[in-house]
């Protein structure tokens, strides 16, 4: 039977590499697609739906994709770092508090409130594979060097959420996946800002999403609820 997958952040470098890797594959009937610009890309696979986390009224949109017998996979492939206006905190002296709702918008309640609108789907498919992009800078226990303070304190959050979620979805049906992934360093506007200072590798968005989907790929019920990096390694809480 062939798959259906949704992607959320299609526009985005990563979302858009998602978006072609799944276009491209065989055994994928449907590839809906969720962003703020609707754009189907002028291909017969893709359904593309305005999505946007800062107006919830638009997750009605997705009444659109409710006659889908089922849904395989969701790869949430959304996230803010900065924007013109909002830029990563050094100190806690630089926080403020209507920046900080801007990122936990998008970063944490968005995506939360994503899949509690997709349930009715997942609730009807069989097992289905949920991957939020999150951060190592999300762990705790892998923090050495403070900072950013909106920004991991959000994917902190995300993490929280993502073993919420799947503990609750293995109550439902004890095949579903739910994980966090880190795409590693990738060029893309969400890290040009900071690339100077990298001194690890910098994927580009195919290379990282080529690491990703063979992830998601290998993983299975028993790794529900972890993070994983792009290599497949276990990030630590």
């Amino acid at each position: 039977m062939k798959e259906n997958i949704i992607i959320a952040g299609s526009s985005g470098a990563i979302g858009g590499e998602f978006t072609k890797k799944y276009t491209n594959d065989l055994n994928v009937e449907k590839v809906v697609t969720l962003s703020r610009n609707v754009n189907n890309h002028n291909h017969k696979k893709i359904q593309s739906i305005k999505i946007d986390y800062n107006n919830e009224e638009t997750f009605k949109n997705l009444d659109e994709i409710s006659q889908l017998d089922s849904i395989s996979k969701v790869i949430i492939a959304t996230g803010i770092l900065h924007t013109d206006e909002l830029k990563p905190e050094k100190s806690i002296d630089s926080i403020d508090g209507e920046s900080m709702k801007k990122v936990f918008q998008v970063n944490v309640f968005g995506p939360i409130l994503l899949v509690k609108t997709l349930l009715p789907l997942i609730k009807k498919s069989k097992g289905v594979k949920i991957a939020f992009l999150t951060a190592r800078v999300g762990s705790i226990s892998d923090n050495e060097l403070g900072g950013w303070h909106s920004y991991r304190s959000s994917k902190s959050a995300l993490n929280m959420m993502i073993k919420n979620l799947s503990i609750e979805l293995k109550r439902l049906n004890k095949e579903h996946v739910v994980i966090g992934i880190h795409p590693g360093t990738v060029k893309s506007h969400l890290s040009e800002p900071f690339l100077r200072h990298v001194k690890h590798d910098v994927f580009s968005p195919k290379e990282s999403v080529g690491f990703m989907t063979k992830v998601i790929n290998e993983i299975t019920h028993m790794d529900s609820g972890k993070c994983f990096d792009f290599s497949g390694k276990v990030i630590e809480p």
